[in-house]
């Protein structure tokens, strides 16, 4: 038995593979190396826009922190978070690290392909999950696995286990987490607070003419260290869809 007639040993069938179950949540880890093609070295600061650099510590992204971007408590929109300026400010703070690193948006319905490529959002670097559903906090942490940034808009206020785990997961992958809606939506203190104070389009003048830039307010606060709020007025966008500084 085990020999063929010519004394040959008989060929041994290959092992058949365990395969894993449909829908499950774990991420291939060949899959994961494929899609991080991180910034260079690694390094503790992920860049930003020259427009945006003064409003965060050290010019860039904290790696392992947690970026709130909400609208400020004089702005207009409505209770869900939907505020002009807000939206585009948190994409704006994926597009200088897209140049070199993937990044994740979840729970952004859709954002507007071409304004996001003026903005400066390079498209081959960025992953939309526009509509996620109830496992909206289970996506986005697969996604910080394999994300050097991640932008979420959770559906309402966060549960405090749920931002805390999350939190976690980017302290443990050295990623950015940027977190869109209302300032009470987000238990934990966040480590970088952006607020669209106030904004005003311009282009319309006596009911007519169409709408051509957005002039708006940003603060920028600091959890850590005794510095002063940082404002700044930005174009977001200018007339020609890109950031510009007002």
């Amino acid at each position: 038995m085990g020999q063929l007639a010519s004394g040959t040993p008989a060929p041994v069938a290959p092992q058949r593979q365990r395969s894993r179950p449909a829908g499950s949540r774990r991420v291939d880890s060949p899959l994961v190396s494929r899609i991080r093609p991180t910034s260079p070295g690694r390094d503790q600061l992920l860049p930003l826009l020259p427009e945006l650099a003064p409003l965060a510590p050290g010019g860039g992204l904290q790696r392992g922190a947690v970026v709130a971007v909400s609208p400020g408590p004089a702005a207009p929109g409505p209770a869900t978070g939907g505020v002009g300026g807000a939206t585009t400010l948190a994409f704006a703070l994926l597009a200088a690290v897209s140049t070199t690193s993937w990044c994740a948006a979840v729970g952004t319905a859709d954002p507007g392909i071409v304004a996001l490529a003026e903005l400066g959002v390079d498209l081959g670097h960025l992953v939309v999950v526009p509509h996620p559903g109830p496992g909206w906090a289970e996506v986005t942490a697969a996604l910080l696995d394999g994300m050097d940034a991640v932008l979420v808009r959770p559906p309402g206020p966060v549960r405090p286990g749920v931002a805390r785990r999350l939190a976690a997961r980017v302290r443990q992958r050295r990623s950015v987490l940027v977190v869109l809606g209302d300032t009470r939506w987000w238990p934990e203190g966040p480590d970088l607070r952006l607020a669209v104070e106030s904004g005003s389009w311009v282009g319309l003048e006596a009911g007519h003419g169409h709408l051509q830039a957005r002039r708006v307010e940003v603060v920028g606060a600091a959890r850590r260290g005794a510095s002063r709020p940082v404002r700044a007025e930005l174009w977001l966008p200018a007339s020609s869809g890109s950031l510009s500084t007002a």
